[in-house]
C-alpha cells in the first residue's frame, strides 16, 4: 500500500551551500553522507535528503521531491503502470538505500516511491 510518507528531497545547486543552510540556520543535523551528491539529514520524523544537481535532473523537474514508501517496488511499479499512471522511467532504479521510480500525478506534481533495502534509512 502507497500511502506513507517516507522521505522529502531537496535538490541543492551546490552541496556545501545546501549543508550550511540546513545544518547552520535551520539547525539540522548530518546524518549520513552518500558520496558527494546525497546527504541525509536528521529530522524529527521524516528524513530530509539533500540531492545535488548541476543541471535539470532528466528524471524528475521538481526541487522538492514528496517521497512514498513502498515495501515491493516491482509490484507496485507494475500495478501503477496498470492503471495507467505517468511513470518518468522504464523500471525502478537504484540509489543509495534501495530503489526508486517517479510517477506524475493528473497535474503533472512528480512523486517518488521508494523502496528502502538499507535498514538504516528507515525511521
Amino acid at each position: 500500500m502507497l500511502n506513507q510518507v517516507c522521505v522529502l528531497t531537496i535538490k541543492v545547486k551546490d552541496m556545501e551551500e545546501g549543508v550550511d543552510f540546513y545544518t547552520n540556520i535551520l539547525d539540522f543535523k548530518v546524518a549520513q553522507r552518500y558520496g558527494d551528491t546525497i546527504i541525509r539529514l536528521e529530522h524529527n520524523g521524516v528524513p530530509l535528503i539533500l540531492e545535488k544537481t548541476a543541471k535539470q535532473d532528466t528524471t524528475t523537474s521538481t526541487k522538492v521531491l514528496l517521497g512514498i514508501q513502498s515495501q515491493n517496488i516491482q509490484g507496485d511499479f507494475q500495478r501503477l503502470q496498470e492503471k495507467g499512471v505517468s511513470i518518468l522511467s522504464s523500471k525502478p532504479l537504484p540509489c543509495p538505500p534501495g530503489f526508486y521510480f517517479v510517477i506524475e500525478d493528473y497535474s503533472g506534481n512528480q512523486l517518488e516511491i521508494v523502496e528502502y533495502v538499507d535498514q538504516e534509512m528507515e525511521e
